[in-house]
């Protein structure tokens, strides 16, 4: 325990000054080109015993930025009622009936529901529909 540190021989290079270092060993190359070939064997033989996998592009269609600004504002409108009636409830803290804590979880369920779904639509870039 309370020995030295071994010392490094002068003749030896430090791993970081060496030419190989940061690059990726060649053997990695052969490595990665037989998995992709595995990778093709695995999809045509799923491909010829189910049919064509699903998640391809053909079931996909875009959604026009129009009809996803209109969605979007629907939503936000549709949490604004939703949001309305909930302050009403929300104060309270001693529910006298089954009925209100169940309307008051529900409410809160869907707001939060209404609040991912404005989160996802509004993320930048194309959104594809499944069709």
């Amino acid at each position: 325990i309370n020995s030295a540190p071994m010392k490094r021989k002068d003749n030896e290079v430090p791993y970081i000054s060496r030419e190989e270092y940061g690059k990726v060993p060649a053997y990695l190359d052969s490595v990665k080109a037989e998995i992709e070939h595995e990778q093709e064997l695995v999809d045509m033989y799923v491909e010829e015993q189910y049919g064509p996998v699903k998640g391809s592009y053909q079931e996909h269609e875009v959604m026009d930025e129009d009809e996803r600004r209109d969605l979007i504002n629907k939503l936000k409108q549709r949490w604004g009622d939703v949001n309305a009636e909930y302050q009403k409830y929300c104060h309270k803290v001693n529910f006298d009936t089954p009925g209100e804590r169940k309307r008051k979880a529900s409410q809160e369920a869907e707001l939060k529901q209404l609040e991912e779904y404005i989160e996802k639509l509004s993320c930048p870039g194309p959104l594809a529909i499944h069709t």
